[in-house]
């Protein structure tokens, strides 16, 4: 009996250990901001989007502020890896579907997300970005787009009401992604430009 009751100890202790501070995919109950549809997507200008879509996390993979070092993004829809030290969340809690309770433009997780790296008492800083995507995943997407760079604190592992990602998150619209032929002949554009400027 003592030995299964130190054994319970112990596991408990390494638990707690190698645990992390968490955070909630939640802009529910935070009543936004809300993630819209932009101009060229497939929803109506300036409407929440549906339970068609996803929310997800990217995270800084260092504690602190560095939304300063986020590089810009003005189309809005880069993956987030490439602005930065971003990695995926991923993992329960690292994704909710929007719609939640039938409000469109809102999205809250069933389960708190822990953060990589972060203690399980909580106040670390953190340095995010929320994505939204129609489909399967953010990358494979053809309508999504991202926040604004901001940090949150994180909550202790055992906190029954963890910081919500809406408390600061900015609002977004999402939009169309092109396809890459379409890159590719906006290039032969720019290049045959360039071409008939230097023969004249």
């Amino acid at each position: 009996m003592k030995k299964k009751l130190l054994l319970s100890i112990l596991g408990t202790a390494a638990a707690s250990a190698f645990g992390q501070g968490v955070i909630k995919l939640d802009n529910y109950n935070t009543y936004g901001p809300y993630v819209v549809y932009g101009s060229g997507s497939d929803g109506a200008l300036g409407i929440g989007v549906t339970s068609a879509w996803t929310m997800g996390v990217y995270y800084w993979n260092v504690m602190g502020n560095f939304v300063g070092s986020t590089a810009a993004d003005p189309t809005g829809y880069a993956d987030p890896s490439t602005l930065g030290s971003y990695v995926l969340g991923t993992g329960a809690g690292s994704t909710a579907a929007f719609g939640y309770a039938g409000l469109n433009g809102t999205a809250m997780a069933g389960a708190a997300w822990a953060v990589p790296g972060t203690s399980s008492s909580g106040g670390d800083v953190v340095t995010l970005i929320i994505v939204a995507y129609e489909g399967s995943s953010y990358a494979e997407a053809f309508y999504r787009a991202h926040s604004a760079p901001f940090t949150l604190v994180t909550s202790d592992a055992a906190s029954p009401s963890p910081v919500k990602t809406g408390s600061a998150m900015p609002g977004f619209g999402v939009f169309p992604v092109p396809e890459p032929s379409t890159f590719a002949f906006v290039g032969l554009g720019g290049a045959a430009l360039l071409f008939s400027r230097r023969r004249t």
